[in-house]
This record gives structure tokens, sequence and C-alpha cells, in this order.
């Protein structure tokens, strides 16, 4: 999988951390219209996720790079 197929700024709609924070939204809400959490607590654990999947996209941004350098070939 290329760095671009996980996460394309130029389709905002098409990407696996869209799809994932969409996700954590609709099970976020789920558990609290079922009474489960408090919408303090989701306000909170929705914060918290959003920090874990945006450190984990510039976690495969640093290791793609890193890859490439040694990776890559000169024109």
């Amino acid at each position: 999988m290329s760095a671009k197929a996980f996460y394309d700024k130029a389709i905002p709609t098409k990407n696996l951390v869209t799809t994932i924070t969409g996700i954590i939204t609709l099970v976020l809400t789920i558990l609290m219209s079922a009474g489960i959490l408090t919408p303090e607590q989701q306000t909170e654990l929705q914060a918290n996720a959003f920090s874990i999947v945006d450190a984990v996209v510039l976690i495969w941004g640093a290791v793609s790079s890193i890859i490439l350098m040694f990776k890559a070939k000169d024109a």
C-alpha cells in the first residue's frame, strides 16, 4: 500500500483516515445513545481517539519517508 492510498489530502472523502474517524464517531454516538457513555465522556474519548489517529498518520508518514530514503532510485 502506498502512502498516497493511505492518506490523500486531495481526496478527503476517499481515504482510510476519514473512514477510521467516521467509524469512531459512529461507535461513540451509539454508545452515548444507549446510555453507556455520558456526553462529557464521549467528547473526551473522541478527542483522544482523533489524537491517536493523527499520531498514527504521522508515524506512517515517517516510516514511509525512511523506507523511501533507502529504496528510492536516482533519476
